[in-house]
């Protein structure tokens, strides 16, 4: 409260400032007239107070101005044929987060506490996820940030996490009045405190992203890696965290979704005209901005335009109980599942049930998975939770893929990135890890599936090791430890 409090101070007195140098131009241009009226001797020196007082105020006008720019132009990305594209929508905000090291210097007053900042956002995060993993400028993030030091603020923060500064990255993001959102993590206690109240992202002009923007830009060719072999893949992902901002937001994802049906629709899924289109949507309900029913009210007409939706746990009982789906709505009344990882097995079981049952009334429309996580009981005040990770996906045919079997012990230093690390790693197995993977998009098979999959897990694993919303993992990283996890032929290793 106190930072958004400051940043609205600072705001608004910019916007003061700026009328009280306009009202100060206009009284020294009269003033300067009078004089000139009044002492003909001085004439030419009031006549140059004059002229720069006229020249200061189109000039603040115009600053005024600037940030209502038109919207930038569509360019191909210089790694644009290099493989498979990716395009996320949605917002970014600041992170604060209390400093975790004790040891620097001492705090200035009793009355100041120290906190790190740093930036997050669950589509921004997959660029840059995918961009350490050698995707390059192929990753790009299309959004809104405010004009002024805190938007400013959040670019550099942005642009510092890819590994080449993130100008193809970052190309197609707009500049805007508005504030920027901010959210506080306190993990010893396990809360987040998001406020995103008058946010530019919230604010946006939804025409700035309508529907001839979206059929360009997903649209824009890609050339096949070999001669006859298809074009690499355009994976546009969204969430249901941005429909739920507010009805501009709104409008814009629904429009990328339209976009995206109708260019499925035109060229087929296998055309060499157009680059083959995929689409993701992590369903990521936030409470905060509204109610489960509500977000799904607006997800479920686009279920037939997606390849993969990405649930949570929670979400299966959301769905269960709102749709009347008894296998997922009574999961844990059916299948008691026992504390700690040993409960794994029993968790397993009630998820494949709910999952296949939400399938089955969702009408086998689009792959839907669910990230799964056993925990241990609390230990000591001070070490991180330790918990067993794998994946689930019920493919479009009803049959069901499990990591279960390779999963990983890990120990959680980080809460907050897994979801979006685990689905990064997972498209970038299905789309970028094997020319035969690419080449099956979007039917691929269950050993695809299943290594894409894996991926994710590990790539999540070693992101959560890492504070902060970004994961840097590079990919031969993350090569040697699936290969080394696999080698160990055991889940229990822990990472």
């Amino acid at each position: 409260a106190q930072a958004s409090g400051l940043k609205w101070v600072r705001h608004a007195s910019a916007s003061f400032r700026d009328r009280v140098l306009i009202v100060c131009a206009v009284l020294w241009e009269l003033m300067a007239w009078f004089i000139a009226g009044a002492c003909s001797s001085r004439t030419p020196a009031a006549a140059v107070a004059a002229a720069a007082a006229a020249a200061l105020v189109p000039t603040i006008v115009e600053r005024r101005r600037e940030p209502f720019s038109r919207p930038p132009a569509l360019a191909l990305c210089d790694s644009a044929t290099a493989g498979p594209r990716l395009t996320c929508f949605g917002e970014a905000m600041l992170r604060y987060i209390p400093d975790p090291d004790t040891s620097g210097a001492p705090l200035p007053s009793r009355f100041t506490s120290r906190w790190l900042q740093s930036a997050g956002g669950a589509e921004l995060n997959l660029t840059v996820a995918l961009a350490n993993l050698g995707w390059g400028g192929r990753a790009r993030w299309i959004s809104v940030v405010p004009n002024g030091h805190l938007g400013e603020s959040l670019l550099g923060l942005a642009s510092a996490a890819y590994p080449d500064g993130g100008a193809e990255n970052l190309q197609l993001v707009r500049r805007a009045e508005g504030d920027v959102g901010v959210y506080h993590v306190w993990p010893a206690e396990g809360k987040v405190a998001f406020q995103r109240r008058n946010s530019a992202f919230g604010l946006m002009d939804p025409d700035w992203f309508d529907e001839s923007f979206w059929l360009q830009l997903l649209s824009q060719p890609t050339e096949p890696e070999s001669l006859g072999s298809l074009p690499p893949p355009h994976v546009l992902h969204l969430t249901g965290i941005t429909p739920l901002i507010g009805p501009r937001s709104y409008k814009a994802w629904w429009r990328a979704l339209r976009a995206a049906r109708q260019l499925r629709r035109e060229a087929g899924v296998h055309s060499g005209a157009k680059p083959r289109i995929l689409v993701t949507l992590d369903l990521n309900h936030r409470p905060a901005l509204g109610t489960f029913e509500d977000l799904w009210v607006m997800v479920e007409p686009h279920v037939g335009t997606l390849d993969l939706l990405v649930l949570s746990i929670g979400d299966l009982l959301k769905l269960g109980e709102l749709l009347d789906i008894p296998d997922a709505a009574r999961m844990f009344v059916d299948t008691e599942v026992p504390k700690g990882i040993p409960g794994a097995p029993a968790l397993e079981v009630a998820a494949r049930r709910a999952l296949a049952a939400i399938q089955a009334r969702l009408g086998h429309k689009c792959a839907i998975a669910v990230c799964c996580k056993q925990r241990e009981p609390l230990r000591e005040p001070g070490m991180p939770p330790v918990q067993l990770r794998w994946s689930m996906t019920c493919l479009k045919t009803g049959e069901i893929v499990s990591t279960r079997d390779t999963g990983i012990t890990q120990e959680v230093l980080e809460e907050i990135g897994g979801g979006d690390s685990w689905l990064s790693g997972c498209i970038d197995g299905l789309v970028n890890s094997e020319s035969a993977a690419q080449a099956a998009a979007p039917d691929w098979s269950r050993e695809q599936w299943r290594a894409a999959m894996r991926r994710g897990d590990m790539l999540a694993t070693l992101k959560q090791r890492q504070v902060g919303d970004f994961s840097h993992v590079e990919r031969s990283r993350l090569d040697e430890a699936i290969a080394e996890h696999l080698h160990s032929g055991t889940a229990a290793k822990k990472i």
